[in-house]
């Protein structure tokens, strides 16, 4: 059975994602080079759309927010990630959330704060309000 915690942010989740900061470490990417212009999440299911507004990558997810910090795990199937599993860590603070997973893809960062061997990728998405209307 489903925390209730895991519930209410599953629910928040929902929607459209327009990304406005992200690092690898701790230096700063120009957002307009990232192959992510928009991530949506329904229902279980995330795609990553490019500028163009092609979906470049999809799969699922599953939140588990008993833990601290709580965590998205993503499986793709279709695009670079396909067949593959990213274990994240997430942050969500009303209409601004956080992703954050190792590039090598070794362990769940423990922290959003990388360790000193760590190649960790951080994403700061705002909602976007221009669905909702």
């Amino acid at each position: 059975m489903k925390d209730r915690s895991t519930d209410v942010i599953e629910r928040r989740l929902e929607g459209s994602w327009l990304p406005v900061a992200a690092f690898v470490s701790d230096r700063e990417l120009p957002v307009d080079e990232l192959r992510v212009a928009r991530l949506t999440l329904h229902d279980g299911r995330y795609e990553i759309l490019d500028r163009s507004g092609a979906v470049v990558d999809s799969g699922g997810y599953v939140i588990d927010a008993a833990v601290s910090p709580p965590v998205m795990d993503m499986v793709g199937v279709e695009g670079p990630y396909a067949g593959r599993k990213l274990e994240a860590i997430i942050e969500l603070d009303g209409d601004a959330l956080t992703v954050c997973y190792d590039l090598d893809g070794i362990a769940r960062p423990e922290s959003m704060e990388p360790d000193e061997d760590q190649l960790l990728l951080r994403i700061a998405y705002e909602r976007d309000l221009r669905q909702l209307s």
